[in-house]
């Protein structure tokens, strides 16, 4: 299977492009940042309505009575056969968003934390409490861990001050960063996919699919793809001297 990660900024109006580059890039899993939806957003539903096992976190809003644009949001979307479970590790972190799922196919099981931390918020020593807080959480797991999203530190600055703390922070939980390109049109390595440094790295693919001003990440996981599921379609023309015509197609599996 393949796991992506894209800062979408916006998936209200960008759904079907979404879907369109998941399926020409054969992703399973997407997890999403910067999604700008509520709890009830049309493009939410929509996927929930197709089948697909969504579990998100749309920002918090100071106030409900506003048709304002509501930055930030996380989602994670499984589309063709694994399965999600949301965990709830108990974190409360000020300075980030973030979901963290089980992702399952068969009896293989990974756990991933996707973040997204504000750009327009500086990098603060609380950041990095908040992030070692969760780090110390899933460190309970014993599943093989994922760590995605946008950060928004620029890690290609190795003299940065922000930069060198989330690497050596990462370190001290046995993660490693495994992007080593650009991911934003600037030129800044602003999006991460970390694992455990003690597993084969995974390569990790940097994509321009100009949805975004940042790069799709995609990276293989040993998962398996269940069996496709075959859907028959009988269709009865509508000339009397045509005979029936059968139609068996697959269908993307959602167990």
């Amino acid at each position: 299977m393949n796991l992506g990660c894209l800062n979408i900024r916006s998936l209200n109006n960008k759904l079907d492009d979404v879907l369109e580059v998941r399926r020409d890039l054969c992703i399973d899993v997407l997890f999403l940042v910067e999604t700008w939806h509520d709890p009830d957003a049309v493009c939410i539903r929509r996927l929930r309505a197709d089948g697909f096992y969504v579990v998100d976190a749309p920002r918090p809003r100071a106030a409900c009575n506003t048709v304002a644009t509501n930055h930030g949001g996380v989602a994670a979307v499984a589309f063709t056969g694994a399965r999600l479970q949301p965990l709830d590790i108990g974190a409360k972190p000020t300075t980030f968003e973030f979901v963290c799922v089980r992702v399952m196919s068969g009896d293989v099981s990974y756990i991933v934390c996707a973040i997204y931390r504000p750009g327009s918020t500086t990098v603060s020593t609380t950041f990095f409490a908040d992030l070692s807080d969760v780090f110390d959480r899933l460190s309970t797991f014993v599943e093989p861990l994922f760590v995605v999203g946008d950060l928004n530190i620029h890690l290609e600055q190795t003299k940065d001050t922000s930069a060198s703390q989330l690497v050596d922070l990462l370190a001290n939980y046995g993660l490693v960063c495994r992007v080593t390109v650009p991911t934003h049109d600037l030129g800044g390595l602003l999006d991460i996919v970390a694992s455990r440094d003690d597993l084969p790295p995974p390569p990790v693919d940097v994509i321009d699919v100009g949805l975004s001003d940042h790069r799709l990440l995609r990276w293989p996981v040993s998962m398996s793809r269940p069996a496709p599921v075959y859907t028959t379609t009988v269709v009865r023309p509508w000339c009397p001297r045509r005979s029936v015509v059968v139609v068996t197609v697959p269908t993307e599996i959602v167990e």
